[in-house]
């Protein structure tokens, strides 16, 4: 299983200030929507229904289910958009106690 770490690198390569590789977008999006999908699976299984997760949880089925698109513009802006909902369901779960605060 992934260390809840790992994903916030993943969510670093697309956030930081240097752009990712164009070359790499592919494997960065199957790395966000495995990180989604495991966030999700962790904040269903807490069954608490946080208004704040759920719009989360909504737009990361979204995220998951779209398509990288062709233009590197368009692609590297939903890279973002994935690493944004990540990053958000992160920290949500963290201050809601779900997950232990990572680095």
């Amino acid at each position: 299983m992934k260390p809840l770490e790992a994903i916030v690198d993943d969510v670093g390569d697309v956030l930081a200030e240097q752009d990712p590789r164009e070359s790499e977008f592919g494997e960065i999006a199957e790395r966000l929507r495995g990180d989604l999908l495991r966030l999700v699976a962790i904040a269903k299984s807490a069954g608490d229904g946080d208004a704040e997760v759920c719009p989360l949880l909504r737009r990361a089925h979204t995220l998951r289910s779209e398509a990288l698109p062709d233009d590197s513009r368009q692609a590297l802006g939903q890279l973002r958009r994935m690493a944004g909902v990540v990053n958000d369901l992160l920290e949500r779960l963290v201050e809601t106690n779900i997950v232990k605060e990572v680095a």
